[in-house]
């Protein structure tokens, strides 16, 4: 982890401070996948999968259809219950009530590895042949590893579910299923087919723990039941050493306490709101530059800000780019013939 020294001059509080910020590595690669249909109303609609980085060609190929959008309005065409949810092949044309095939890249070379268990993700691909996946890919929904992991040179596990991705795609795996236009298994929930709206590469914000894009208690309290429970995932992995332990949740805390203006950052705005009530009272509620929240604006609240410096993540640019539309639906039903990937 590479490390820098700053030198802050505080002239309010008449002093020059050095402090040693340790930057936190990159975090592995995320893709969000934000589906038409969800759980709670439709409002839990959306899964983070994390790339693994020893399956370097199926990484870089998966990322090539995230990053050209060919995965925005994909069908998930495959539902097993028990066993697997496949998609990344088929959009649905509904003026033509017709599925199409994406246009895919070159196969990718199999590198098969880790076993496929519950909550991974795998590439789907042409029997008897292993070199032959290209844009499919399958959700575990159980431990598949027996099956998968020992026929066609075995099943290449690319990523996992993160945080409590499963329930929702478990929940998936529970919408009836019909035959239509080639397919055996196709989800349908009351004539709307299960569609992937979005999926694109997001930075993982530094203690956004549940992924809600804020940095507060929650996250905090998430991740010391995730310290109890124990997990590897890189967004418990606060300070970003490949460890999830009690140092994470030491980092969190302090990010929490010096980050002032609440932007998940702690940076040269949460030190000016320090500088600018220095030697002030304040009211309770650790506002106004007084994260100690004793009523007063003193060394104890410097020192809470420069103790999280450059920790936590700048937000990105806001994005002006306009949804797609939320749902596809079978308006009726054709008999056109469409070949489909098998296990």
């Amino acid at each position: 982890m590479p490390c820098i020294r700053k030198r802050l001059y505080a002239a309010a509080a008449a002093s020059v401070v050095f402090v040693s910020t340790c930057l936190p590595a990159p975090a592995s690669t995320i893709v969000r996948i934000q589906h038409n249909l969800g759980t709670n109303g439709g409002l839990n609609n959306t899964v983070y999968i994390e790339l693994f980085d020893d399956t370097p060609a199926t990484r870089d190929n998966f990322l090539n259809y995230v990053n050209s959008g060919a995965y925005n309005n994909v069908v998930m065409h495959r539902s097993v219950y028990g066993f697997v949810l496949q998609g990344g092949g088929f959009t649905f044309d509904s003026a033509l009530q017709q599925f199409n095939h994406i246009a895919t890249d070159p196969p990718v070379v199999n590198e098969f590895g880790r076993s496929n268990l519950y909550g991974t993700i795998a590439m789907a691909k042409v029997g008897g042949d292993p070199d032959s996946a290209t844009s499919e890919f399958f959700y575990n929904l159980n431990d598949n590893s027996e099956n998968l992991d020992n026929q066609n040179g075995g099943f290449t596990v690319f990523a996992r579910v993160l945080g409590n991705g499963m329930d929702l795609i478990s929940a998936f795996a529970t919408i009836p299923t019909t035959s239509y236009q080639g397919f055996t298994n196709l989800p349908v929930n009351n004539n709307t087919l299960l569609v992937m709206n979005d999926v694109s590469v997001v930075q993982l914000r530094i203690g956004d723990t549940d992924f809600d894009g804020d940095i507060d208690q929650d996250d905090a309290d998430l991740l010391t039941t995730t310290l109890v429970g124990g997990s590897d995932e890189p967004q418990y992995d606060v300070d970003r050493n490949g460890l999830v332990q009690q140092a994470d949740l030491d980092l969190l805390n302090a990010l929490l306490m010096g980050d002032l203006d609440g932007d998940g950052f702690v940076g040269i705005a949460d030190l000016n709101m320090v500088l600018g009530h220095w030697n002030q009272t304040t009211p309770p509620g650790g506002t106004n530059g007084d994260p100690s929240n004793d009523g007063f604006v003193g060394i104890e609240d410097l020192n809470a800000v420069l103790g999280a410096w450059n920790v936590g993540t700048p937000l990105p640019p806001a994005s002006s780019a306009v949804p797609e539309p939320t749902s596809l639906a079978l308006l009726g039903m054709g008999t056109l013939l469409v070949v489909r990937r098998k296990h």
